[in-house]
């Protein structure tokens, strides 16, 4: 029984560590580091061996870890010396894993987030109150050079006295203005351009109703119950005659309600603008 038992003991101690090597997984794949890069550039330096293919102790790495590797593999050949030696040893030795360094470009940079495109609906208001706006700004156009240019010399002192010219050229500098600036907000996409152009399109408007009001006749001395003589009367009927004749009402009304339009226009579109 003890010589089974004897013989027996190997073959099963051999079985045991069969199955123990059977039952283990297989190994880790190989993996490189920057430290198996580095001890291949210390051995190449110390046996002066020229790198001409990437090594597998330096595969997969980066730009930056096989330069780290590459650096501490020098310095550590070179080891403790007057700067001006090291520095000679060091160009000297560089030239052993200069392949390296070559060889694995440096990651290319990341492409520039695209910023948030508008979205349609906020670029059809822009497009609106622009377009509202040139037609604003035309209108007004014509009712300026209508009151200005020597078509209009019997009807402009009515005008000056009613209309204070600071006003009109006023109302019309700060509706330019502020169509310039929406521009270069409908150019640039800055929300701090479209209230801008806001701020200035709101007080032209309430000049342009100054200008309306301040147009408005006086009523006649008394409540308006005294008729004026005849040669006042026929001097008045001369001088307003031509001015209601050639008094654009209907551009007037135009010109009105396109402002409220492109007022209304352009604060959505800077209440939408990103």
């Amino acid at each position: 029984m003890r010589r089974i038992i004897r013989a027996a003991a190997p073959a099963a101690v051999l079985a045991a560590v069969l199955a123990a090597g059977c039952s283990a997984g297989s190994p880790a794949p190989y993996r490189a580091t920057a430290g198996t890069c580095y001890s291949f550039g210390v051995r190449a330096l110390e046996r002066h061996i020229t790198v001409t293919a990437v090594p597998r102790g330096c595969r997969g790495l980066t730009h930056a870890q096989v330069n780290l590797a590459v650096t501490r593999a020098i310095r550590e050949a070179v080891g403790p010396r007057p700067k001006a030696a090291e520095r000679r040893l060091a160009e000297k030795d560089s030239r052993y894993l200069g392949y390296l360094i070559g060889a694995v470009p440096p990651a290319s940079p990341a492409p520039l987030a695209a910023g948030p495109a508008r979205p349609p609906g906020d670029l059809a208001a822009s497009l609106a109150a622009l377009a509202a706006w040139i037609v604003t700004a035309a209108a007004g156009s014509y009712l300026l050079a209508g009151w200005l240019l020597p078509g209009g010399p019997r009807r402009r002192p009515a005008l000056a006295a009613g209309r204070p010219p600071a006003i009109i050229i006023s109302h019309f500098a700060l509706a330019l203005a502020g169509l310039g600036i929406w521009i270069g907000f409908m150019a640039a996409g800055v929300a701090a351009l479209a209230w801008a152009a806001v701020g200035l399109i709101v007080p032209a408007a309430g000049l342009g109703m100054a200008a309306l009001v301040a147009a408005q006749p006086e009523p006649a001395p008394g409540g308006g119950t005294a008729s004026p003589g005849p040669a006042l009367a026929a001097r008045m009927t001369r001088t307003a005659a031509p001015a209601r004749a050639g008094t654009p009402v209907a551009v007037i009304v135009l010109h009105g309600v396109l402002a409220a339009a492109t007022i209304l226009l352009a604060v959505l579109a800077a209440i939408g603008a990103p």
